[in-house]
């Protein structure tokens, strides 16, 4: 199920939470947010770490403004992404293999595949997921890039998009046309171990250890989702972020955890550009080798 990892970035329960930012200092001074875009109600208040930095912060950059989803016409540009044309069935779209891994992936989030047809693949994947977690008790008004975009609001704290909505739409439409089969494969493996994932990944960020959750992810295989849904991704944010130098530090930054590992993760390529970094937990700073 690295389609959790990489949809979701992480799902972990408050006890794990302070090990999620880390500092960066060097031309300009940042701090860098490992979010989740789902999680348990019982994962708040965060702690105190999380206010402490976030008062500091002059500008907040996130993947997308979460304000942009509540506007109709982008609502409708995201329907109409996802479904298929008329007259096509969600069942002609893939081999019969990977059907039988939507199928499964459906049985696991209870609802019928029957009800999703009119869908692409990559959308069907993003509902059954979703639906997974939510039989988890993890909900998307609960996850953290959320949070901390009302908390912007409310410091009147700027935010700062890096992608729109539709380039987050359209990354997925296009990948999956390219690959449907192995983005399925990738996105429904290990269907019948999602709880030990979940933990997994739980205990990999209680320890800080976002590079075994890297490996976790096992894009060995799979060069191509990591190209596009990572590394691509990565080396574009920076461009952005070098462009906004003449911007008040501390910058904060709050994007997917799966970004921050790897050899092309932002952590590395901060410290390519010359950049000290240090993870931030609660009362200690670890310096990043």
């Amino acid at each position: 199920m690295r389609v959790l990892l990489l949809t979701l970035s992480l799902c972990y329960s408050a006890s794990v939470i302070g090990a999620s930012i880390w500092h960066v200092q060097g031309e300009q001074e940042w701090y860098l947010f490992g979010t989740i875009h789902v999680l348990q109600p019982d994962a708040y208040p965060l702690p105190d770490s999380y206010d402490r930095v976030f008062r500091r912060c002059a500008n907040l950059w996130l993947e997308i403004d979460p304000a942009a989803l509540s506007e109709p016409a982008t609502l409708q540009q995201v329907r109409n992404i996802m479904q298929l044309a008329a007259g096509q069935t969600l069942k002609s779209q893939v081999s019969a293999d990977a059907y039988r891994h939507l199928t499964a992936l459906a049985d696991s989030a209870g609802l019928p595949l029957v009800n999703l047809q009119a869908l692409k693949p990559w959308a069907v994947v993003n509902v059954l997921t979703l639906s997974l977690f939510e039989q988890r008790s993890f909900a998307t008004d609960q996850g953290l890039d959320l949070y901390l975009a009302e908390q912007a609001k409310a410091q009147d704290i700027p935010i700062r998009p890096l992608e729109t909505v539709m380039q987050q739409m359209t990354l997925f439409n296009e990948l999956a046309a390219a690959i449907p089969d192995e983005f399925i494969t990738f996105s429904t493996n290990d269907l019948d171990r999602v709880d030990l994932l979940v933990a997994d990944m739980v205990r990999y960020w209680q320890e800080g250890d976002v590079e075994a959750l890297y490996r976790a992810a096992d894009f060995k295989s799979y060069p191509t989702v990591e190209a596009a849904m990572l590394s691509e991704r990565n080396r574009d944010w920076m461009d952005q972020f070098k462009r906004a130098k003449m911007l008040a530090s501390p910058q904060c930054i709050a994007v997917g955890a799966l970004h921050m590992a790897g050899e092309e993760g932002l952590l590395a390529q901060f410290k390519q550009a010359g950049y000290r970094v240090t993870r931030v937990t609660e009362g200690i700073s670890e310096q990043v080798e």
